[in-house]
């Protein structure tokens, strides 16, 4: 059954489930089932696929709905998840994909949901029945990884990292819940930084209106330790990382200030915000990651520079090349994430060649 049935995206008429949908559409390995609550949607995006590629198809599904669901995932051969928010989603589907012995990639799924699934030996259960779930297959977290790591294995002797990302940007409601609750220590910690193998607490202040190369103007920096970062530090032996969180529009980093001191799960105004602040600037997004070898008080040794307008479709292709790598059995069972099984630069220059966006080493 499994070489016939479809790749099943769930949210696949949405920013990033589109942008996964052309990709595998384009790369013609399987059937597609686009899923989603609104079945229209999903039969209008897999109607306009472009002729010649595999049959795609579109079809409801609840993920609030155990039996929905099931019908969903029993069609598959791999479930990938852009739905969200993942605060609310977190190991539903994946559980789901289990029960239906198929694999599963998820554009979100960061640590909350890596815990889940291996809690009392849960990875163990995916290694039995040979499966495969591959986390944070996404611009952020995801991307964010493996492209310091593809810059380290071309600098030698790699000590410390900075690293600025974010931008402007229109959030969706899913995007803009995870923006909202992506806090507390399954997260990260802000002002920490990681110096000498561990963690330091408020070691960072804010940066306001810095230039960094990845960013068309000055942007506001601040520093919050994700756990991505340390599972970076730690895997690559660096003994410095300081992590920024960039916003170039000012409306959304004091919309979700006041959000997090109101402790509201309200995301409309979140929304309203970053809309305004991609009127005012436009849309924009960036990653930049600075790598020094040896002392750490000059320039860095070398820099890898991301810029582009849409980071939805940097999302769409990390998702769709996990994807593929997992169907092509390069991804050994179990549960990953993305950044700690895919191979950092081949998924670099297949970014750079996909033409999402402009990448440069300097």
């Amino acid at each position: 059954m499994h070489h016939t049935a479809a790749i099943g995206v769930i949210g696949g008429y949405g920013a990033v489930g589109s942008a996964v949908v052309r990709r595998l559409h384009r790369a013609g390995t399987h059937p597609l089932l686009v899923g989603g609550r609104d079945a229209d949607r999903a039969e209008a995006l897999a109607a306009v696929l472009p002729e010649g590629g595999p049959q795609a198809s579109g079809t409801a599904v609840d993920l609030t709905d155990p039996d929905s669901l099931d019908r969903f995932v029993a069609r598959c051969r791999l479930v990938v998840n852009c739905a969200g928010p993942s605060y609310r989603v977190l190991d539903v589907v994946a559980r789901a994909a289990l029960r239906h012995d198929v694999d599963y990639v998820d554009a979100a799924g960061d640590d909350p949901v890596h815990n889940l699934l291996s809690a009392e030996g849960g990875s163990a259960r995916w290694v039995a029945a040979g499966r495969t779930a591959v986390l944070s297959a996404g611009a952020l977290p995801g991307l964010s990884s493996l492209l310091p790591r593809a810059l380290a294995a071309r600098t030698p002797g790699a000590t410390a990292l900075d690293a600025y990302v974010g931008g402007v940007a229109p959030l969706t409601p899913a995007a803009a819940g995870d923006v909202l609750l992506g806090r507390g220590p399954e997260h990260g910690t802000p002002g920490a930084a990681w110096q000498d193998g561990r963690m330091r607490e408020r070691a960072l202040a804010p940066r306001r209106g810095v230039r960094v190369d990845a960013f068309p103007a000055a942007v506001d920096a601040f520093p919050f330790l994700s756990t991505e970062a340390v599972r970076l530090a730690r895997a690559t032996g660096l003994d410095r990382v300081r992590w920024y969180t960039v916003f170039g529009g000012g409306l959304l980093a004091e919309e979700l200030a006041m959000a997090w001191a109101l402790e509201t799960t309200d995301t409309a105004d979140l929304v309203t915000a970053a809309e305004e602040d991609v009127r005012r600037h436009g849309a924009w997004y960036g990653q930049e990651f600075r790598l020094w070898s040896g002392a750490t008080d000059g320039a860095p040794s070398a820099k890898l520079v991301l810029r582009t307008a849409d980071s939805y479709e940097l999302s769409g292709f990390l998702a769709a090349a996990a994807t593929l790598r997992t169907l092509r059995g390069h991804v050994a069972p179990g549960v990953h994430f993305a950044a700690d099984v895919l191979e950092p630069t081949g998924v670099t220059e297949e970014l750079a060649a996909d033409g999402v966006a402009e990448l440069r080493y300097l």
